[in-house]
């Protein structure tokens, strides 16, 4: 998944360097619709359906995050 992951915001953020701490969302690297597009995304290739309300900064705003909150429901 992190390569997949990767591969998709390179391809969305020009230039930049991520790190699993790289904030994407609250440094303005995606905006709100880049995030739409991220979720459904990760939705796709986790085979996960997300709520609304997981879909926050801390679940969402770098890369280790998204990682970590895709683990987790995985494990569900």
């Amino acid at each position: 998944m992190r390569e997949k992951l990767l591969a998709y915001l390179a391809d969305r953020i020009d230039g930049t360097e991520l790190e699993d701490d790289t904030p994407i969302f609250s440094s303005g690297l995606i905006d709100s619709f880049d995030m739409v597009d991220l979720v459904l995304f990760i939705e796709k290739e986790a085979g996960l359906e997300m709520q609304a309300a997981e879909i926050t900064l801390e679940n969402f705003d770098s890369l280790g995050k998204i990682l970590a909150f895709v683990e987790t429901r995985s494990a569900t």
